[in-house]
């Protein structure tokens, strides 16, 4: 009689361990698949903030031709918090010593603000350059900036 409980004791500790370790997998797994959701949806919120504040950075045709590339751009904001600064990577296959002005467009169209940078680059170099805005010119919503 008592090896028969013995025996059951055994399989039923033996089951529960089975179960035991089969939920902590299943619970394991779901909380992998979670956490994959969570985070192709924080990537998602993050790519799309991205598209909509992204500022879209044209070069004129002249200084296309003079060698000069738009590579990365990013708006900076200024001491008091404004998103009026745009730093722009610019590449040149020639030397360049120029003075560019960048006028800021809104979303519709009109103009909000202009700058002009002076730029001295050797021949297949690259570097990034900063165009500050006036403090009222915000760069911070789909508008567009155009580099004459």
């Amino acid at each position: 009689m008592i090896r028969p409980v013995l025996a059951l004791v055994v399989l039923v500790g033996v089951g529960c361990g089975y179960v035991s370790e089969g939920t902590k997998k299943a619970l394991n797994k779901g909380g992998e698949l979670a956490g994959t959701a969570a985070t192709e949806v924080v990537e998602g919120v993050a790519t799309g903030v991205e598209e909509t504040w992204d500022v879209a950075v044209e070069l004129s045709p002249a200084h296309s031709a003079a060698g000069l590339v738009i590579g990365t751009t990013s708006v900076e904001s200024d001491e008091e918090g404004r998103q009026n600064r745009l730093v722009v990577y610019l590449s040149t296959s020639g030397a360049v010593h120029d003075t560019l002005t960048a006028i800021a467009y809104d979303k519709r169209g009109a103009e909000m603000g202009r700058t002009t940078q002076v730029i001295t680059m050797a021949a297949n170099t690259g570097d990034h350059i900063v165009l500050s805005f006036q403090p009222r010119t915000d760069l911070g919503r789909k508008c567009r900036v155009e580099i004459r």
